[in-house]
């Protein structure tokens, strides 16, 4: 059977009791190279694996949740790493290490490259969430396939009842769907196949092969499905006898001084629902922000740094603890208040859903959140990616977090596959809003008693 092999053979500058012995390693491996016809990695292959293992490494210094993750990084790195000399064109790397970072199965890690890196030359790449007719939904927190491309639907197999027709999104090109990762996985050269895994209802998993557009189009669509809001990051609407406030991401260019005018305004009215269903989460500072108008006194937070101990000039060890206080910041927003959030409610957005719950008399209302705890970190790397996961665990004075438990709601208001599979994806989603907007005046009505 032919084979090819490829030898990454790099002598370092520095010297060392080795030397020699690298030097005969080195002679040794150039000639087998010649023997045994060995190719030399070529330079976009070894500055691949300078970038590859520039990733791995920032997760198996910093991240802190692999006690909480069955997964084996030192075995991953050694599998995935063996395919990245081999990766034929750029799509391809980055596909390999986005599906090595997807087997953490964590929301809360995310990677960008400029999307011209999933295509070669001057080609502009294409999604697979760019093709006509093919839609996705997250249900329950998992992303589902409610619509297929004209006379491309799967096969649904057989025993699943009629209206069974929402598989989830399993696996694509052989990696695990994580939603803050599954756009890379999409992104690809245009025209080129993209084969799907699919989880039915029943437990049978099917493949599905669709092609990536063959240019460009505006569609541009996203996986959250009917979680996206419109282009702003903020918005307040009455709906009497109460206000509605939506935030959709916290971040520093958040206007903060006109969601407090917001708030103000909301004041008036008879209570406020505060929405963060679509917040994956931001800047912990802002959350902090956001959530200290209602504060009714100081909440401290315990923040568990990935490395709290450190040697000083090799002299004496250091151990660092840190706590946040979020302090009350005036004025404290007086009437009742309700929190609505999402499977996929995350990170900052799931600390302040839970504070307001614990310390402000809050109802949360909805779905329990992602699970998304630690404050992010973030890493550039040498091919100019950057590469974001949670490193600071936060707990509150109890030692106790919120990763992989999310916030649980006080009134569990869900979409669920059934009311999918019942309704279709359209109607289901206006359904859950309703009732979501039923459950809050019902619950704003109560703590607001008689009149």
């Amino acid at each position: 059977m032919p084979q090819r092999a490829a030898v990454n053979a790099r002598r370092r500058p520095h010297r060392n009791p080795f030397a020699r012995r690298r030097t005969i390693a080195l002679t040794l491996a150039a000639t087998l190279a010649g023997c045994a016809g060995l190719d030399p990695l070529s330079r976009a292959a070894s500055d691949r694996l300078v970038a590859f293992d520039f990733y791995w490494q920032q997760l198996a210094t910093d991240y802190p949740l692999f006690g909480q993750q069955p997964v084996a990084w030192n075995e991953l790195r050694q599998r995935y790493r063996a395919a990245v000399p081999f990766a034929q064109q750029p799509h391809e790397f980055y596909h390999l290490l986005t599906g090595m970072l997807s087997e953490l199965g964590d929301v809360h890690v995310s990677f960008a490259v400029p999307a011209d890196r999933f295509a070669a030359g001057d080609t502009a790449p294409t999604s697979l969430l760019d093709v006509d007719g093919f839609d996705v939904m997250p249900i329950e927190g998992r992303l589902h396939v409610t619509s297929w491309p004209l006379q491309q639907a799967p096969a649904v197999p057989e025993g699943l009842p009629l209206g069974a027709g929402y598989p989830e999104l399993w696996r694509v090109e052989g990696f695990p769907v994580v939603l803050s990762l599954i756009d890379n996985l999409l992104l690809g050269p245009p025209g080129t196949a993209v084969e799907l895994q699919l989880r039915w209802r029943n437990g049978a998993l099917t493949r599905h092969v669709l092609q990536r557009p063959a240019a460009g189009t505006e569609r541009r669509t996203s996986p959250l499905g009917h979680l996206v809001r419109n282009g702003d990051d903020w918005q307040l609407r009455r709906t009497q006898p109460f206000s509605w406030l939506e935030v959709h991401r916290l971040e520093d260019d958040l206007p903060m001084a006109r969601i407090d005018q917001a708030i103000d305004r909301a004041a008036a009215s008879d209570g406020l629902v505060l929405d963060l269903r679509a917040n994956l989460g931001g800047r912990w500072s802002v959350a902090q922000s956001l959530v200290e108008r209602f504060l009714r006194e100081p909440v401290e937070l315990v923040l568990a740094p990935p490395h709290p101990r450190s040697t000083w000039f090799g002299l004496f060890a250091v151990e660092v603890f840190v706590q946040s206080s979020w302090q009350p910041r005036p004025p404290r927003f007086e009437r009742p208040l309700v929190v609505l959030t999402s499977a996929l409610t995350g990170s900052a957005a799931e600390h302040a859903a839970r504070v307001l719950q614990r310390y402000s008399g809050a109802t949360v209302i909805g779905e329990r959140t992602a699970g998304a705890e630690a404050v992010i970190q973030a890493a550039e790397g040498p091919d100019g990616g950057t590469l974001r996961f949670g490193s600071t665990r936060v707990l509150d004075r109890t030692g106790v977090g919120l990763q992989d438990e999310g916030v649980v709601p006080d009134v569990s208001v869900r979409l669920t596959l059934d009311d999918v599979e019942r309704l279709g994806p359209d109607e289901a989603a206006r359904d859950w809003e309703q009732r979501l907007f039923d459950a809050a005046r019902a619950r704003l009505q109560r703590r607001r008693g008689p009149q």
